[in-house]
């Protein structure tokens, strides 16, 4: 049986990567933090503890076939930054000299393709594609470069990584919720009765996980793959919510620069509430600034990447979501 040690394991990515690794006889060990209801029920070894202590990382990666290091500081409103600098960056240079003294054989380090610099987005987001650098992009962005570097400068140093970037991640088991998973709930429950004509690509969580798992035999040390799914507006996302439940989500589509006049009131909105708002000036960049053809054909030929449909993809995270309402 192989072992495999996975950080981030109670959140969107980790929970369902976690499943699958069992699914295929994993034995598994997860780093959490706290709010662990997408480990619940499941047969895994639960390691207490954060991505600052090697010393302990180094202990419990011992006899280890893999690491997938998921854990990662999301933030594109009330930025910390310095926070995310620590888990993101510092936390991904821990993790890789853990694993070096551990002598783990594989990491799988899980990226964005918010990594990548988005312009030109008239041409296609290949592999070949530079990282953005430091002041030039959104704090994620750029702290999700900077730990790339650190697996390359790693992968120098002896390690065998490998790195995935997968565009929005979208599915079932997402407790939290996710930001993407936020926004299918907001329109399953009709809080977002206007789109508006701008989309994303989007890919299923079970997908990434598969493509993650094959990467441990089939990945090529420090080489980077781009894991994306399909384009599709947020009103092609309402109509498939919409003929799923039989019941109309959204009443018209407004131009993208509408969203940036709304950002006071799903501010307000949000500290009246104490609920994240569902867009934020970061989420509306990342938005406008994007390319729409992301091939992914390095994943597919090596990792055997295969993506869903989006409208599976969206009927299962809303089945799941209705069984699991509060």
């Amino acid at each position: 049986m192989r072992t495999a040690f996975v950080t981030g394991g109670a959140g969107h990515v980790g929970g369902n990567l976690v499943r699958q690794l069992l699914s295929k006889g994993w034995s598994v060990r997860c780093l959490i933090h706290h709010d662990t209801r997408a480990l619940e029920g499941l047969s895994v070894e639960r390691i207490e503890g954060n991505l600052s202590d090697k010393k302990q990382l180094t202990t419990q990666m011992v006899g280890c076939d893999a690491l997938f290091h998921t854990a990662a500081y999301v933030a594109v409103e009330h930025v910390d930054i310095e926070k995310m600098k620590a888990i993101n960056v510092d936390g991904t240079s821990a993790i890789c000299q853990a694993a070096i003294d551990a002598q783990v054989p594989k990491l799988i380090h899980f990226s964005s393709v918010h990594a990548f610099q988005q312009r030109p987005t008239d041409q296609p987001l290949i592999e070949d594609r530079p990282l953005v650098s430091w002041g030039e992009s959104a704090p994620y962005d750029q702290t999700k470069a900077a730990a790339q570097r650190v697996v390359y400068d790693a992968c120098d140093r002896g390690l065998n990584a490998s790195i995935l970037h997968p565009t929005g991640v979208l599915g079932p088991y997402d407790f939290k919720p996710s930001r993407m998973g936020q926004v299918i709930m907001d329109i399953l429950n009709k809080k977002m009765p206007f789109t508006i004509n701008n989309g994303f690509n989007w890919v299923d969580v079970r997908d990434v996980c598969e493509s993650a798992i094959n990467c441990v035999d089939a990945g090529k040390q420090g080489q980077h793959y781009i894991l994306p799914g399909e384009w599709a507006t947020f009103r092609q996302i309402s109509d498939i919510i919409s003929q799923q439940i039989g019941q109309r989500t959204a009443y018209g589509t407004l131009p993208f620069w509408t969203a940036y006049t709304a950002l006071p009131f799903a501010y307000v909105f949000s500290k009246l509430t104490g609920n994240r708002p569902s867009f934020s000036r970061g989420s509306l960049h990342a938005l406008s600034l994007q390319c729409k053809d992301i091939p992914g054909t390095l994943a597919k030929a090596e990792l055997g990447h295969t993506p869903r449909s989006l409208q599976h993809t969206i009927q299962d995270t809303v089945d799941w979501m209705i069984k699991h309402a509060d």
